[in-house]
């Protein structure tokens, strides 16, 4: 191996722990300037931002969707997902997402919403009418930080 494959080894190769670090307290930090409300709109572009950087392309099915979401979360160490169909919707649910220890206990109420940001684009990009929406409907709790985001038509959330 030569010196530079060496030095690209080293400053390619991950680095959880210090990201976790950085991460909470640089969220702490921006939470003295703005409310939860603004921390879950930057969750939500960032993971909107993230998703159009990284597309799902070729998909056709739920279960080909789910595989691939699967694999992007399984590369990045940021959990898993499980579709669930239901009568009128679709529900990802999500689980083992690093999310409190990347912001913390009090970043949880608005850190999920990255992950709404990225289904939601995902979603978008798969072709999702204007009249469906991705909302989370169910947010982590307890050990288990099970997120639980649903897809049906706009109508049904206000019913």
């Amino acid at each position: 191996m030569s010196m530079d494959e060496s030095i690209a080894y080293w400053r390619d190769r991950p680095r959880p722990l210090a990201a976790d670090l950085v991460l909470r307290h640089l969220m702490l930090e921006l939470l003295r300037h703005v409310g939860p409300e603004q921390a879950r709109a930057l969750s939500y572009a960032t993971g909107v931002r993230l998703a159009t950087e990284h597309p799902l392309k070729g998909i056709d099915k739920l279960a080909e969707m789910e595989t691939a979401i699967q694999h992007f979360l399984a590369i990045r160490d940021w959990g898993w997902v499980r579709m669930e169909e239901r009568e009128d919707a679709v529900d990802f649910v999500h689980g083992c997402a690093p999310l409190r220890a990347w912001f913390g206990e009090a970043g949880l109420a608005w850190a999920s919403a990255l992950f709404e940001g990225f289904y939601a684009e995902w979603l978008r990009q798969l072709g999702a009418g204007e009249r469906l929406e991705l909302r989370q409907v169910d947010a982590p709790k307890g050990d288990d930080d099970l997120m639980r985001f649903r897809l049906m038509h706009e109508s049904r959330f206000t019913a």
